[in-house]
């Protein structure tokens, strides 16, 4: 590339920079206009009094105060969307675009060019940048010089023929760098990207978009997508661009608060959570699953599952049978088996379970169960009518008669002027009071009595499922019921029990009142359990889904597989897109990752090269001095250091190494803490979707030996996959069980 043309592009680029800050100034002040503007509307519409001097006066005022709430819910939005393009032009100001196309239209013989970048700028009628999710902008990602490709503009396809493609590598409004390519990527860029060191937080991603994610982001016509690739292919990536192609695509029919993502954990929150603001998006509501349930069930605290804990039981309650057995279980509930409490006032019974038992068999209803319930509320609401008249003349009335204050006599007093009437006002407030809590029990179904009812649903799960099938025997399961009764006595849900907690009083009470959302995005997919699935697809029935997953990191050994999404899904297309090209490990590394992987069907296709995984033996006289030799050099080139276990307990053991050398090093094991330190050692349940410049993997014969279960490959699979540059594994000795059956010469031996 001659400096002429490296001068001419930064000359445009300079007066681009210049139009991207009078705009982002003019819009400063235009915020600041808009905002007082709110301010005086704010204050204006307290100030307005609904006048009841009248039903003519009462409307018009009304309608007043309606006009003010419109015209602030306008003006809101206005404010949202003058800042949210104050922010995009932030962002453009130190990087404005990253791609240049040159194409002729073959339909006119155009000759036209564009710049990509991650929002578009017009200004006098000239298109200085384009935002990378239009039509056109597709002929980035596409099309090769020399190339015709055709594009879906409007309502009919366009032919274009691709004469040039430029990528810059843009700094604080500089170009620091610049290659014309027949790739997208530009291979200098894409090994440059690739090579540079990790962060704790995930980076811009645009301009890094190749052409099979790009057509996956694109695609709008499948109701639900399946992003099925290796590690380190790029699922989340594509998730993020897909999400911010969906807003801009369907802008004027699709908000922010109507897309809901689904991320493993809120480290891997916090690691994404700068990507659709790269993209110029903000305010998708992000969650995890357990949030989700934690957020719906406040009365129980969750015990966090953790991974090589899984047991067969939990394979039993996360399983699409299960979901089935609790359907079934709430058809027999429309007929038996529930359990009432007495509804009492103070300690008298008022309606006894027996009676309330009696309404309820009383109900013909060939609804669902949640709907006979319902009807049983009403009934009781009702009876509770009936005693409330009757209670009149109670004796407890009297007793509260004879405990009112002064005050409240000559309340009454002021209000009957008449002494029998006086004794009739406070009679009726007194048992108004008296029932109100009681009437509110009754509207919240808290005659029921879910925890035991819970318990009972377990207790019938012998006879709604086949457990052998999971290798799990009744004795099994009642020990287990036991377990679950005793935390709960602590107010306390494992993970499992807490979402099937939840469906259970979604099948009594009805779906409740549910946020709709058009989009439900669920990144790590297979970390959800068919229940799980089956449970959102309840809440969500008329969302489009779209799930980001590789079922090789299974690592909770969850059943979920396409067939399975397939079953849940019913009627409805999924499609599936497989992603096999891995961007983050080298070609050693999934060498060696690739024969811990249980699919056949997903060769990994690495892109780049660096040295072997070495493994380390704990029990050699020399690995202390092995290993800290080799992370000092580590240490020193700035690198991120993880260290990787099954499950907690396992960082105990690392623990020890770590601070008999004096590291500065950080544990994590829970998923609220923040990573800041370069050296970090955390179980594996918490670092889905992360990745390291450098990975030790920790599987001594101890640390193998406290997993429960026999098939812990995925879970080594995902550990080594996090490495993006270099990959050490500690063992106990040579005869390791994780090196058997693994070829040799895809690993060094240090010794």
């Amino acid at each position: 590339m001659n400096n002429k043309t490296i001068q001419e592009e930064q000359a445009r680029m300079d007066k681009v920079i210049a139009i991207i800050t009078a705009e982002a100034d003019q819009l400063k002040s235009e915020y600041t206009t808009k905002l007082e503007i709110q301010k005086q509307l704010l204050k204006q519409s307290s100030e307005i009094r609904i006048n009841n001097s009248s039903s003519e006066a009462m409307w018009e005022t009304s309608g007043e105060l309606r006009e003010f709430e419109q015209n602030l819910t306008i003006k809101s939005s206005e404010l949202i969307q003058v800042q949210n393009r104050r922010t995009v032009l932030e962002k453009m100001q130190e990087d404005p675009y990253f791609g240049r196309i040159d194409y002729q239209n073959l339909a006119y013989s155009e000759e036209e060019q564009i710049y990509v970048g991650i929002g578009s700028l017009f200004e006098d009628n000239e298109n200085y940048i384009v935002d990378w999710r239009a039509p056109i902008s597709a002929l980035y990602y596409e099309g090769n010089v020399g190339d015709t490709v055709k594009l879906r503009i409007g309502d009919r396809f366009q032919a274009f023929e691709v004469d040039l493609k430029r990528q810059f590598r843009v700094q604080a409004g500089k170009i620091v760098g610049m290659i014309d390519t027949d790739n997208v990527m530009g291979d200098p860029y894409l090994m440059e990207v690739l090579e540079a060191g990790s962060s704790s937080l995930m980076g811009p991603v645009v301009a890094t978009l190749q052409k099979e994610q790009n057509r996956i982001v694109r695609d709008t016509q499948s109701r639900n997508v399946l992003i099925q690739g290796v590690a380190g292919s790029g699922k989340t990536v594509v998730m993020m661009q897909k999400i911010a192609y969906l807003l801009y695509a369907f802008r004027a029919h699709l908000k922010t608060d109507e897309i809901l993502l689904f991320s493993p954990n809120r480290i891997f929150q916090a690691y994404i959570s700068q990507v659709l603001p790269s993209l110029g998006e903000w305010d998708v509501e992000g969650n995890t699953f357990p949030q989700f349930i934690q957020q719906r069930v406040t009365n129980f605290k969750m015990i966090p599952n953790e991974v090589g804990e899984n047991t067969a039981i939990q394979n039993v309650k996360g399983s699409s049978a299960f979901y089935g057995a609790l359907e079934r279980y709430s058809q027999l509930l429309k007929n038996k088996y529930l359990l009432f409490r007495n509804i009492m006032r103070e300690d008298d019974v008022l309606i006894s379970k027996e009676e309330i038992q009696e309404i309820y068999s009383s109900i013909d209803s060939k609804g669902t169960l949640a709907a006979k319930l319902e009807i049983l509320r009403a009934r009781l609401l009702q009876r509770l009518d009936e005693l409330r008249v009757s209670s009149l003349d109670a004796d407890w009335v009297d007793d509260a008669l004879q405990h009112y204050d002064t005050d409240s006599l000559h309340r009454f007093e002021s209000q009957s002027h008449n002494i029998v009437k006086m004794e009739s006002y406070m009679r009726q407030q007194i048992v108004s009071d008296a029932f109100k809590p009681i009437e509110h029990r009754v509207n919240s179904q808290a005659h029921i009595r879910y925890r035991a009812q819970y318990l009972h649903f377990l207790k019938s799960i012998p006879n709604l499922m086949n457990l052998e099938s999971f290798h799990v025997s009744t004795e099994e399961w009642s020990d287990h019921i036991g377990d679950v009764r005793e935390e709960m006595r602590k107010n306390r849900f494992y993970y499992y029990d807490m979402t099937t907690y939840y469906a259970l009083l979604l099948q009594m009470k009805g779906m409740m009142t549910q946020k709709s959302y058009q989009y439900i995005c669920i990144d790590e997919v297979q970390d959800f359990t068919p229940f799980q699935m089956r449970l959102l697809k309840k809440l969500y029935p008329r969302a489009r889904y779209v799930m980001a997953g590789d079922l090789n990191q299974n690592i909770w050994q969850n059943r979920l597989d396409y067939d399975v999404l397939k079953n849940i899904f019913e009627e409805e297309e999924i499609k599936r897109h497989l992603l096999l090209t891995s961007y983050r490990s080298t070609k050693e590394v999934m060498a060696f990752a690739d024969q811990f992987a249980i699919l056949d069907d997903q060769e990994t296709k690495p892109i780049r090269s660096r040295e072997k995984p070495e493994v380390l033996f704990r029990e050699s006289q020399t690995f202390t001095k092995d290993l800290k030799e080799r992370l000092d050099e580590r240490v020193a080139r700035g690198e991120r250091i993880a260290f990787l276990t099954p499950t907690s307990a396992g960082i105990d053991k690392v623990v020890s190494f770590l601070d008999e050398w004096g590291v500065d090093y950080q544990t994590i094991y829970t998923d609220d803490t923040i990573m800041n330190k370069q050296i970090v050692a955390m179980p594996i349940g918490l670092a889905k979707g992360l990745e390291f410049d450098v990975v030790v993997g920790v599987g001594t014969d101890e640390i193998i030996a406290s997993i429960a279960g026999s098939n812990n490959q995925q879970i080594w699979y995902t550990i080594f996959s996090r490495a993006m540059h270099q990959l050490y594994l500690i063992t106990s000795n040579k005869d390791s069980k994780l090196l058997q059956g693994i070829d040799p010469e895809t690993y060094k031996i240090v010794e």
